[in-house]
């Protein structure tokens, strides 16, 4: 009885253990689901640019893909070092011989043992292979720091990626507010127009005009409208976030700029820290240990050898018994393959020293680019301010005159499509700015989570 009460009360325990986890699994999972949903970019509210990277971080698989190479280079680094520890193995056998077989016929000269066993343990411990395991260590460790260096370099990338995207949706988001800016000057000068041409003012020709251009102010908001959705879009697929969450994001543009610093200076800064750079020499260096492995293959190794275990017999009994000793080898003639893979060797390490002359040449050519592309920008949105500035100014002093019947409908209008291109102009300057700004920064190794200034 004490036995079934005990055997009850275990049970009942491990149930309430048993609910007690299922209660904290479901509470982690009620957790975890009300945080997914109170995501900005889940519940459709405005994602910031550092959301974003946060959420980029997380959910990029060119991240998850890189973590992986990472995880495999430093699993392949233990199988390489393994190679210079000591193995132990325990072994096991039980074989059954013929009891005759050194008998003439049907007569045995002696009695011998028809059952023999064995257990025990055997060592083996590398003395010498000519530097071969050694240098497919050091291949191995040079792999682990060019994945990690890689992984680097997909951060940056996918950092890089996400704010060039965040950008350019501050920029349709921009420019839809000026086309709805410009088509609300639009309707107004054209209700205006009506209203002269009723006071008998002016005549049917500027109405026309100034529907037409109504009209196509209202085409240009329509397309920025569809821009701007698309380049929502954009940034979620740059993050990492599945097709049909709908956000919209939250920030500025730049509002005040800086030179960039002398190309020589920057060009330096990258040789010296631009990640894929650094990832290339990284596969140099591993290449160079790979062919030193391949080449020591063909020396000799030595090895030293110990065995402890008990063998017995059905004749004679049992007993233990070690052994210790010292086992050569080496090969002479394996059909070429050896020669072979050295010469392999020597080819990946070639390819890998050209794959890093061509990411060096491509990261100055980069470089020199984006400066060109920030100095453009930055002359574009100094010009376009200024043309802003200019254009508003004349549209307050057409209005005035073509109030006073001094300007024409088409003189305002002119007027009108300039100030918008300007403004137009002004967005885009800005958001190509912070684009050069995120791509100098990425290829000189620079912190990619830099904050441009905005507007004061």
């Amino acid at each position: 009885m004490h036995i079934t009460l005990e055997t009850m009360s275990t049970t009942s325990v491990k149930y309430l253990s048993f609910r007690r986890e299922a209660l904290a699994l479901l509470l982690v999972s009620l957790l975890a689901t009300a945080s997914s949903l109170s995501s900005p970019a889940a519940a459709g509210e405005r994602l910031t640019l550092s959301q974003a990277l946060d959420l980029a971080l997380k959910e990029s698989p060119n991240l998850g893909a890189a973590s992986a190479r990472s995880s495999e280079a430093e699993a392949d680094y233990e199988i390489a070092a393994a190679g210079l520890l000591p193995r132990v193995a325990a072994n096991a056998s039980v074989n059954r011989l013929n009891e005759d077989r050194l008998s003439l016929g049907s007569i045995s000269s002696s009695a011998l043992y028809t059952r023999e066993s064995f257990g025990g343990v055997t060592g083996r411990q590398l003395l010498f292979d000519g530097g071969k395991t050694s240098a497919s260590k050091s291949a191995s460790q040079r792999g682990v720091e060019a994945a990690r260096m890689g992984f680097q370099a997909t951060r940056e990338e996918t950092v890089y990626r996400v704010s060039l995207a965040f950008s350019r949706a501050l920029d349709a988001r921009d420019t839809l507010r000026v086309a709805a800016s410009a088509l609300k000057r639009q309707q107004a000068f054209e209700a205006l127009t009506a209203d002269f041409f009723k006071a008998g003012k002016t005549t049917r020709l500027d109405v026309l005009k100034a529907e037409a251009a109504r009209l196509d102010a209202e085409r240009v908001l329509a397309n920025a409208r569809e821009t701007e959705k698309m380049s929502v879009v954009s940034l979620a697929q740059a993050i990492g976030l599945r097709s049909g969450l709908t956000f919209s994001v939250e920030g500025e543009l730049p509002g005040r700029f800086k030179e960039p610093s002398p190309d020589d200076e920057m060009l330096r800064a990258a040789s010296a820290r631009n990640p894929d750079l650094k990832q290339a020499l990284l596969q140099v260096a591993q290449a160079e240990e790979s062919l030193r492995s391949a080449q020591a293959a063909r020396k000799p190794e030595l090895a030293l050898l110990g065995s402890y275990g008990q063998r017995e017999r059905d004749i004679g009994g049992s007993a233990p018994e070690w052994t210790v000793g010292l086992a050569g080898t080496w090969t002479l003639y394996d059909g070429s393959a050896l020669p072979a893979q050295s010469e392999k060797s020597r080819a990946r390490l070639a390819q890998a020293r050209e794959a890093e002359r061509i990411v060096e040449l491509g990261v100055q050519t980069q470089v020199k680019d984006g400066l060109r592309a920030w100095r453009t920008a930055l002359n574009d949105a100094r010009a376009s301010a200024k043309l802003v500035e200019a254009n508003s100014e004349s549209l307050k002093a057409a209005e005035v005159l073509y109030r006073s019947g001094k300007a024409t409908a088409l003189d305002v209008l002119t007027v009108q499509a300039d100030l918008a291109r300007a403004e137009g102009a002004q967005v885009r300057a800005a958001a190509d700015y912070a684009v050069a700004r995120y791509a100098v920064a990425r290829l000189v190794g620079e912190p990619l989570e830099l904050k441009l200034e905005s507007k004061p």
